[in-house]
């Protein structure tokens, strides 16, 4: 005679065999899956999963960080003053080219105006008489005698007309310079020695008006 409360309990136990087959299938399943992706065996030159492609970067031992941090620093260092101490040349060069130049023209200069006072003879001098030939009460008319008094004939010749208390208006057969000085036309500035050119002018005069007798000539050869 059987007992019926057997049959579950066999049926239970079958059940949970059939739980751990499956399980160990599912097991089996998984780590062929696995073995297939290469996490397991498969191709040695596959890299492991998680690796990324990127720049490799160069570590350095604490020794040589300590020994590159200098030589960074006078690198860094060097690159900051370079364009000071360049400023600072071209600073220093432009004042000493300038003093060159200068000096240079002035020499220039002196050597000309020694070659200009060179080129007049010693002997070379004129003299400007002055002449009252009419009087107004606040005018006069002057004639101006010009006279080579040298020994050589003068190219050119100028007057200084600066007198007091007058003012000129009118001249005639002579030329403004500047500065009260006038001087000879191109037809009568060439005088040889003791010849003589007649200028003259028309000037008003304040009160008092005195005529000098001369005034300053220059002559040119």
């Amino acid at each position: 005679m059987h007992r019926t409360g057997d049959v579950p309990a066999r049926r239970g136990r079958l059940h949970g065999r059939l739980l751990h087959v499956l399980g160990g299938f599912s097991a089996l399943v998984a780590v062929i899956a696995l073995w297939q992706l290469g996490v397991f065996g498969g191709d040695p030159d596959r890299e492991p999963v998680g690796a990324v492609d990127g720049p490799e970067t160069a570590w350095q031992s604490p020794g040589e960080e300590s020994t590159s941090a200098p030589h960074s620093a006078e690198a860094a260092s060097a690159t900051i003053e370079s364009p000071s101490e360049s400023s600072a040349a071209a600073t220093s060069d432009a004042p000493s080219d300038d003093a060159g130049s200068s000096a240079a023209a002035e020499e220039t200069s002196a050597r000309e105006e020694e070659e200009e006072v060179d080129d007049i003879p010693s002997d070379a001098s004129c003299s400007a008489t002055l002449t009252l030939e009419e009087a107004w009460d606040d005018s006069v008319e002057v004639s101006v005698e010009v006279v080579n008094t040298g020994g050589t004939e003068l190219e050119s010749w100028s007057i200084d007309l600066d007198i007091d208390d007058s003012d000129i208006e009118h001249y005639w057969s002579m030329r403004e310079l500047g500065w009260d000085w006038y001087g000879s036309e191109d037809w009568n500035g060439r005088l040889d020695p003791d010849e003589n050119a007649v200028v003259g002018f028309q000037a008003e005069t304040d009160r008092g008006f005195e005529l000098p007798a001369s005034v300053q000539c220059e002559a040119r050869v």
